[in-house]
């Protein structure tokens, strides 16, 4: 409706052109500067026109409008913007290695003496638990010596890339890469930090349209993107690894993270499944409804003090759809990682939301106009992600009508 709308729009706009040709059509100068009034503010400009019939004008123009679906939905970022991009995302990437690889170097390594004897105690993780790697010969003093060396070195390039995302963030504020609620990106890290994200939790409301814009290298519309809200999907399959987890984040689990990014954070309602900061921004988390019902097998949260995911009937596929990684940058500049579905699931999951019967009016079209933005995206953009019949497998039955037998015209 809306390209006709536009269409119709334009159409009204040539038809009270008063510059025409003796047969009724428009001449060529009045035609392009009606043209740029007619499409202020959608990149579009006819440089030059050859005596279009008036009565097929509009037709061309909704004809023009759905052969370049990013005029409706996205921009592409200019060349200065695309080069501050890839270079953070790169730096962003070597020091998110360089976190890993200190990492390996947490808890330390030591010499103990026990009966007369020095052995090498290891300690392996934050409640103080050790195992010894065999008394003091040339062997463990080398290994010793490594460790310790390979620490410092671990250190010392974690700082510096450190100090190089730092400046390519001031760069990416410069050229208004920075698109993403800094709450979120804090929240992003924090949990990419504690090993949650991608393995236990996957971002799947608006906020995955980030990731998508981010590797293809567009902005989309802000109208799209508006929201107060992030939807965190658990996938219950996955177990915690507390080893490294502070006593905290065992115990309240994702709560846990989000008070560390900000203290404000509280659960709210009976259900549990959200948490809201001081500043009303939201938190929350979903999990697939367990089938059958009855069946227990799985927990119903990450940890015991955490927040209770509700249940989404029938999205055991969105789990198994290939996850889609990328890089997001905050307001305040900085990046962070994103992990989401595959965008052709979400644009099928956002045109399956829009069918639920109790979903809010005003959120139905949101979603609908999401999935057609992301799947226009994926036509233009991401032309190694089929949108064809071996892609519809990905779904099944239950959903497979949303895709539209496979064309994905959602």
């Amino acid at each position: 409706m809306a390209w006709r709308a536009w269409g119709a729009h334009a159409f009204k706009s040539f038809e009270n052109c008063e510059s025409t040709t003796p047969d009724g059509n428009f001449s060529d100068s009045r035609m392009r500067n009606t043209s740029k009034r007619a499409f202020d503010g959608l990149d579009i400009v006819i440089t030059s026109v050859d005596r279009i019939d008036t009565k097929d004008f509009s037709f061309q123009i909704i004809k023009n409008f759905q052969s370049k679906g990013k005029i409706m939905y996205f921009n592409d970022l200019s060349n200065n913007q695309l080069r501050v991009s890839v270079d953070l995302r790169q730096t962003y990437e070597a020091y998110r290695e360089a976190r890993r690889n200190a990492a390996k170097y947490a808890g330390g390594m030591s010499w103990k003496r026990v009966g007369g004897h020095e052995y090498l105690i290891k300690v392996i993780n934050r409640r103080g638990g050790s195992k010894s790697l065999g008394p003091r010969t040339p062997e463990t003093e080398a290994l010793h010596a490594e460790f310790v060396a390979g620490k410092a070195r671990a250190k010392e390039r974690e700082a510096a890339l450190g100090k190089s995302v730092k400046e390519f963030a001031g760069m990416a504020r410069g050229v208004s890469l920075n698109r993403v609620p800094s709450i979120v990106t804090a929240t992003l890290r924090k949990l990419d930090d504690h090993g949650l994200l991608g393995k236990n939790l996957m971002v799947i409301g608006t906020h995955a349209m980030y990731a998508y814009e981010a590797v293809a290298g567009v902005r989309f519309d802000a109208g799209l993107m508006a929201t107060t809200d992030i939807d965190f999907l658990w996938d219950a399959r996955t177990a915690l690894k507390l080893a490294w987890l502070d006593e905290a984040v065992a115990e309240a689990g994702v709560l846990a993270i989000l008070r560390k990014v900000d203290h404000s954070f509280e659960p709210v309602g009976k259900s549990g499944f959200r948490a809201v900061n001081k500043a009303g921004f939201h938190v929350d988390l979903v999990k697939q409804a367990p089938h059958p019902p009855w069946k227990t097998d799985e927990p119903d949260r990450l940890a015991q003090g955490d927040l209770t995911p509700s249940w989404l009937p029938r999205i055991k596929w969105l789990l198994a759809s290939e996850k889609f990684r990328a890089v997001v940058v905050g307001q305040d500049g900085l990046p962070a990682p994103i992990v989401c579905p595959d965008p052709r699931a979400f644009a099928v999951y956002k045109q399956w939301l829009s069918e639920q019967p109790d979903r809010e009016p005003e959120k139905k079209r949101r979603d609908r106009q999401q999935a057609a933005a992301t799947i226009a995206l994926v036509r233009e953009k991401f032309p190694h992600m089929p949108l064809d019949e071996n892609a519809e497998r990905m779904f099944p039955a239950s959903v497979r009508m949303f895709s539209q037998e496979g064309k994905f015209e959602l």
